[in-house]
């Protein structure tokens, strides 16, 4: 068996890979890793060359761009069964904005698969979760040399295709696992990484909360899938908190919700509405698509909203957004990017132990650093489209430009690491399972939401009734005595007791709350009706609770 790989677009996402399989006999197959950006499989075939399977890890258009125009020869395409699901509902809508070609093409070469699946009678494929978006998918190819050099009991050779991935859950599907009963020799390993993702989780979930348990509208535009993510990542942190939190998902996250069968209570899916009020009320979040408010239910609901100074839009980008302006609610651009951290990749590369790592979904000077970041197994790190042999003769191949002694200091080294290395016999390779909601699993700080938000600790939203006195004999409940000790804004200022507003010499005292809005800015909700016009300037009493002092 001969096995090499050939980058099919590695000036643009560098995600896509053409693997080549060839027995003995001269029988080959041709195996397309993902089709994103500029793509043309049929360039790359040679004139006796067929395409057998095209792989497909995940449902994000970078992955999925010109998947429908790369079928060739009847080639299916395999996925998990949720990314199947997933690009049902995607490729239709995706078509609206982007030339994908004939997507029903496509749609009629899926084919979801949960086993090992025959390409060769020598050669298997299966999926395996990988995080990152729900149903993402890495591969595991399997083949068989008849001949291979270390002896029979090495005939059975086992390359991994992550594709992009988490060893985070997602959505209650597990992420990338790092042992298996058998020996990962290569690793196709996509290295795209974010070190602040969980950073900005928690960021954007302690913002929504606030606002929202603060009785304001909060409207999220992210894409569908991570506004399903984020939809039971939200609704399970304020079943934790033990807070009532009504959640609404609109547009083609809610048909991506409705299509992989979640049943979350708190969450009200509506794939389409007549008007915003429908899906909008105070006290509760809305999850819309796309992520830029420029177009579609995002627009919708932004202008809905964006004369209400107490509301919030907030975008999750997977780039910097778009940024709004000219808008009296607050909005804010959260960049939320669901990759591994940098040592998550070296603890995959470490734990599974292969004797070869092609490094994909990287560029120029990225690509040439993770070239050298590994010592213990050959790593390819190539700039071009040539076609470079991993495996024959029985044996993985070291790179063309690594000298002899060089690559007898790192076999010797990946027979070190293959000494350390634990295998799970009892490893279940089960892409279809789906797990209950782990927030420390997915990231989340929940001990530091529960210090500001849970009703156990406190509830800073509480209103308190200004006729209510206790009295000598009563003593005030523990809500009240932890609200004293810690308000949400005792940081920044003591609790806002009244509003002294001077409108045409009239005096009013009312309540108010301080809310934090982007920058370090804040503003004030009035917990009491009165009578103001939009841009009218009051004068303000700051008095504080001689109670806190």
């Amino acid at each position: 068996m001969r096995v090499s790989y050939q980058h099919a677009n590695v000036h643009s996402g560098n995600e896509s890979t053409l693997l080549r399989f060839t027995t003995d006999d001269g029988t080959r197959a041709c195996v397309l890793v993902d089709a994103g950006d500029d793509v043309d499989v049929e360039s790359m075939l040679g004139d006796d060359e067929y395409l057998n399977a095209i792989l497909l890890t995940h449902g994000h258009i970078d992955h999925y761009r010109t998947l429908a125009g790369n079928v060739h020869h009847s080639a299916p395409i395999y996925t998990s069964p949720a990314t199947a699901t997933i690009l049902e509902q995607a490729l239709p809508e995706a078509q609206k904005d982007n030339d994908l070609g004939d997507i029903s093409v496509a749609l009629e070469a899926l084919e979801p698969i949960d086993e090992w699946t025959s390409i060769l009678s020598t050669l298997e494929v299966r999926p395996i979760s990988a995080g990152h978006t729900p149903g993402a998918a890495g591969f595991i190819l399997r083949f068989r040399d008849e001949n291979p050099s270390d002896g029979p009991l090495s005939g059975e050779q086992h390359l991994l295709v992550t594709g992009d991935f988490t060893m985070r859950p997602c959505a209650g599907f597990p992420g990338l696992e790092t042992a298996y009963p058998f020996d990962i020799d290569c690793v196709l390993l996509n290295v795209s990484s974010d070190d602040s993702y969980t950073t900005a989780l928690n960021e954007s979930l302690e913002t929504v909360l606030e606002r929202a348990f603060a009785g304001s509208r909060v409207v999220i535009a992210t894409s569908s899938l991570t506004g399903v993510h984020y939809a039971t990542v939200l609704a399970q942190v304020a079943t934790e908190l033990e807070r009532e939190l009504p959640l609404t998902i609109v547009g083609q996250a809610a048909k991506v919700y409705n299509a992989l069968e979640y049943d979350v209570p708190s969450v009200t899916s509506h794939e389409v509405f007549e008007r915003p009020d429908e899906v909008l009320e105070d006290g509760s979040v809305t999850i819309t698509g796309p992520e830029s408010p420029t177009t579609g239910s995002s627009r919708r609901l932004l202008e809905t909203i964006d004369d209400d100074p107490g509301a919030l839009f907030i975008q999750l980008a997977t780039d910097n957004g778009d940024g709004i302006s000219n808008t009296q609610c607050t909005t804010q651009s959260i960049r939320l990017s669901n990759h591994p951290t940098l040592g998550t990749i070296d603890d995959v590369v470490r734990s599974l132990a292969p004797i070869e790592v092609v490094i994909k979904h990287a560029r120029g000077d990225t690509l040439n650093r993770f070239q050298r970041r590994f010592d213990r197994c050959f790593t390819w790190g190539t700039n071009d489209q040539d076609v470079h042999r991993l495996y024959e003769e029985g044996r993985w191949n070291a790179p063309g430009w690594i000298a002899e002694a060089t690559a007898r200091r790192i076999r010797r080294r990946h027979w070190e690491a293959v000494q350390e290395q634990s295998l799970e016999p009892d490893a279940t390779l089960d892409v279809n399972g789906r797990e209950p909601i782990n927030l420390e699993a997915e990231g989340v700080n929940l001990d530091a939401l529960e210090t500001t938000f849970a009703r156990t600790a406190a509830d800073p939203y509480a209103s308190a009734n200004p006729d209510a006195v206790a009295s000598d004999t009563e003593t005030l409940p523990a809500e009240t005595e932890s609200l004293e000790e810690q308000s949400l804004e005792a940081e920044l200022l003591a609790r806002l007791d009244a509003i002294d507003a001077k409108l045409e010499r009239s005096e009013e005292t009312v309540r108010a709350r301080v809310l934090s809005g982007t920058g370090g800015d804040q503003f004030l909700q009035l917990l009491d009706p009165v009578k103001l016009e939009p841009g009218e300037i009051v004068e303000i009493t700051v008095r504080e609770d001689s109670r806190n002092a």
